[in-house]
């Protein structure tokens, strides 16, 4: 995860690199970072459905070799469509699986601080964010932007070191009895279905062990009948579930989150050169974003699992501070200031990020989490369609952020809207069935002295 966030989190390095390798204009340079994002996130539910059949492993090292090496032909290349279809096609088909396998499989496995867990995932990929900008631009202007990419397609290579162990047997599990004749899966699918097979297990146990086997055999038909209609049934369930407003409220406003913030990250070195600031100082200002990111990453779930907000109130707080920061931005060029609003935007953004995922995972169906979470990233990529002409129109022709900037703080002000109506409404539901236990309690009580001794 920290080696696939590279790239995404060096946008703005990357996006006047582009510029300058192939004189492009800005439009035409943020369409291979901008499609690379979109098929991270639109690429979700096809790898929700590739897990199906191949192993979490085996998906995880073709989307790292995709990315390392996507990334080193890019240093090769002379034409816009060879990048897009490389940066822009290839790494963001690699990047969709590290936007979904890894959360799949953390949120699989901790329940009871699964809040703490996603968040240490989202973690690393701020500690990504707050590393990559600078290290991009030190090898951009050391060795020239081609050399560049060619060094972080092979730190990519990294990815591989994670992915191998996906499926690495539990040492405890060695030697262990076979109950099925079902070939072995991966640890990790073996943990999220051991409730079915221990049922399994509970009708072939004790001392008719063969009887149970025998008649489990015979009935297999008719247990591959009815599993297929509950399959059915369940999918049924969870595609209900994607219309759900609480679902499609979710979505939308992870979408505008990812947005803005991907937005921010494209363009501020770009805005920050438009101000006066020098190559180092501009990206200082994607690193203020990316700290602020990782402090919001390393506090909310702790927030979130000690119960000290709610998770509604936690995204109505991130939406109002971040419609400030993006005002003041709008209008205010000092570079501490510029500094700060950018760490009380990734502040109030990354947390949100990480709120709506756990969100998902504890208000949905466990079984459908891929499935939720790809089409949730869907929603999100269907969104970065938009930014190509949005960044090029408002920079080329208006000729400045600003704009841009204060519909951001618009948008944002309209969900902290929204969100406010949703805390309101779950408090009320909470005090009309605090009500109804206390009306039924009292009826309890008064039954039970009017009977007789």
């Amino acid at each position: 995860v920290f080696f696939a966030m590279v790239l995404i989190k060096s946008e703005s390095v990357l996006y006047l690199g582009f510029m300058d390798m192939l004189q492009l204009g800005r439009e035409a340079a943020s369409w291979p970072l901008t499609l690379a994002l979109i098929l991270s996130q639109l690429g979700g539910p096809l790898y929700g459905v590739l897990s199906l059949w191949v192993s979490e492993r085996m998906l995880m090292i073709g989307a790292a070799l995709a990315c390392s090496l996507a990334t080193m032909a890019c240093s090769f290349v002379y034409s816009l469509g060879w990048v897009v279809f490389l940066y822009g096609i290839i790494l963001g088909l690699g990047l969709a699986c590290a936007e979904v396998l890894p959360f799949t499989i953390v949120a699989r496995h901790f329940v009871k601080y699964r809040g703490t867990a996603v968040g240490l995932l989202f973690v690393v990929t701020a500690v990504s964010g707050f590393v990559s900008p600078l290290v991009t631009e030190a090898l951009r202007q050391a060795y020239g932007f081609r050399l560049c990419l060619l060094i972080l397609g092979a730190l990519l290579l990294n990815m591989l070191l994670g992915s191998v162990f996906v499926n690495c047997v539990d040492p405890d599990s060695i030697g262990a009895p076979c109950t099925t004749d079902r070939t072995r899966r991966s640890s990790f699918h073996s943990a999220s279905m051991a409730l079915p097979y221990s049922r399994k297990a509970s009708l072939v146990d004790g001392p008719s062990m063969s009887i149970g086997f025998q008649q489990s055999r015979e009935g297999e038909p008719l247990l591959r009948k009815n599993s297929l209609t509950t399959a059915k049934t369940k999918l049924m369930r969870n595609l209900g579930s994607l219309a759900s407003v609480a679902f499609v409220h979710i979505s939308v406003s992870r979408a505008l989150t990812v947005f803005v913030m991907a937005s921010l990250l494209l363009t501020a070195v770009d805005y920050g050169k438009d101000g006066g600031l020098s190559g180092y100082d501009a990206v200082s200002l994607v690193t203020a974003l990316a700290l602020g990111d990782l402090v919001s990453r390393v506090t909310t779930g702790l927030v979130l699992d000690t119960h000290v907000v709610s998770r509604g109130t936690a995204m109505l707080i991130g939406f109002a501070l971040q419609t400030v920061a993006l005002a003041v931005m709008s209008f205010e060029k000092n570079y501490w200031v510029l500094l700060v609003c950018c760490f009380l935007v990734g502040l109030s953004g990354g947390g949100r990020i990480f709120i709506c995922t756990v969100m998902v995972t504890e208000e949905f169906d466990e079984a459908s989490l891929s499935l939720n979470l790809g089409v949730m990233n869907f929603i999100t990529g269907v969104s970065f369609f938009a930014r190509p002409p949005v960044i090029g129109y408002v920079r080329d022709v208006l000729g400045s952020y600003d704009p841009l900037y204060i519909f951001f703080a618009i948008a944002n002000a309209v969900f902290t809207l929204t969100w406010s109506i949703n805390v309101l409404w779950d408090r009320y539901k909470k005090a009309r069935l605090w009500k109804r236990v206390q009306s039924l309690q009292g009826d309890g009580a008064s039954s039970g002295s009017l009977s007789p001794c």
